[in-house]
């Protein structure tokens, strides 16, 4: 074989190595990077992201400098339950094959004679519209990079509810990471109070007894319009994510039992459920604000961003729902991660509220590293053997709801 011969079929291995590598670069690439956790991953991120700014933007004072009037929370919270009501009808509709009188029956038979099971989910239901409005409030009172730190006190209170009534035992690496938790959410607290009471007015009246000028009144509605004194809108926007911690710990842990220790019954029924009586406790929360609708109709307020929340209110469980298939523990983890990172620099970049502050990143660095840290540890079960946080109970446990 002559010297050519040699030098040309080194040369053709070679390209046919090359391509057996990027060949293999793209299969790398579409298991790991397109694969459905990834997209799961970037999807929750995503949702996370944007409703929590898009509120935020929709209830800053000068994201609609022209109105008069904010739009009326309540009302917000009715249209999103009744367009997820919708939308869980539509697609059981879908999976009834397309006809009317299937889907009929089926809602029938399993949400209208089934009266105990659907009875059951109306503490889950006034939970979420109570846990809706004090998204609503706290975003109208803090800056969406506070809000996301602190709303992850979540963990904790559905770690507690997990541990009494699902019977879940912790491991010392979640206490661990619970202790971090609270530790991060305690310096991103204490440098925000420090920040907001420097040009804070606990008393404006100081200026009336001097001589000075009335301060501005006081706005009653304080569900519907932030405090204007700096300080006061922090404590009772502060005070907004602590309840509704504990009202999501308590109505997850709930549904949670609920779904996998009674009927087994599909999460399209489950939803249809949900949104009946959420139409019901939204309908009564709308009529504390029937003087104000009735002086500036039920729509006042609203503007494009306004219509946007709502609907991603509505779609955006419906998607997290979906894509929580292809998730687990670690992932939310990370998710809620991502959300934090993306929300704080889009909050400070696109919606002028405060820099970050070094105790701020810090703070916020020990919640991230506490929420991946309690998603990567397996939780006990009832018995000895350690089960993952989705692990379906035996039947027979002593367990009711």
């Amino acid at each position: 074989m002559g010297e050519g011969e040699i030098l040309g079929g080194a040369a053709m291995e070679g390209v046919g190595g090359g391509g057996r590598v990027k060949q293999g670069e793209r299969f790398w690439l579409r298991r790991h990077l397109l694969s459905l956790k990834t997209m799961s991953l970037i999807m929750l991120s995503v949702q996370t992201s944007t409703m929590v700014l898009l509120l935020r933007y929709s209830r800053a004072p000068t994201s609609t400098p022209h109105q008069h009037q904010p739009y009326l929370i309540t009302t917000a919270v009715l249209l999103s339950e009744l367009l997820k009501l919708a939308l869980s009808l539509t697609f059981l509709h879908l999976e009834s094959g397309r006809v009317v009188s299937v889907t009929g029956r089926r809602v029938y038979d399993e949400v209208v004679s089934r009266v105990w099971e659907t009875l059951k989910l109306a503490i889950p239901a006034f939970l979420y519209v109570v846990q809706n409005n004090l998204l609503f409030i706290a975003l109208s009172n803090l800056d969406a990079a506070t809000y996301q730190v602190t709303y992850q006190l979540k963990i904790l209170t559905t770690a507690i509810f997990s541990w009494v009534m699902l019977g879940k035992r912790l491991a010392l690496i979640h206490w661990l990471s619970l202790c971090l938790l609270m530790l991060g959410v305690s310096l991103v607290q204490v440098e925000g109070s420090s920040n907001t009471s420097e040009n804070s007015k606990i008393i404006p009246e100081v200026e009336v007894l001097k001589g000075g000028e009335p301060p501005d009144a006081v706005p009653v509605d304080i569900h519907n319009v932030a405090h204007p004194n700096t300080e006061v809108s922090r404590l009772l926007g502060i005070l907004a994510v602590f309840v509704s911690c504990i009202s999501s710990g308590f109505s997850g842990v709930y549904f949670e039992r609920l779904v996998k220790r009674g009927n087994q019954t599909s999460l399209l029924i489950r939803n249809i459920q949900l949104g009946i009586f959420s139409i019901a406790f939204a309908v009564m929360a709308v009529s504390t604000d029937s003087k104000v609708i009735k002086e500036g109709g039920f729509f006042q307020g609203y503007s494009i961003i306004t219509w946007l929340v709502v609907l991603i209110q509505a779609f955006g469980g419906l998607m997290v729902s979906v894509t929580m298939k292809y998730a687990d523990n670690i992932l939310k983890g990370f998710a809620t991660s991502l959300s934090i990172v993306m929300s704080t620099l889009v909050s400070w970049l696109a919606l002028g509220d405060a820099a970050p502050t070094p105790q701020f990143i810090v703070g916020a660095s020990i919640v991230i590293s506490s929420t991946v840290l309690y998603g990567l540890t397996p939780q006990k079960g009832a018995g000895d053997t350690i089960l993952p946080s989705s692990h379906t109970p035996l039947p027979g446990t002593p367990h009711k709801v």
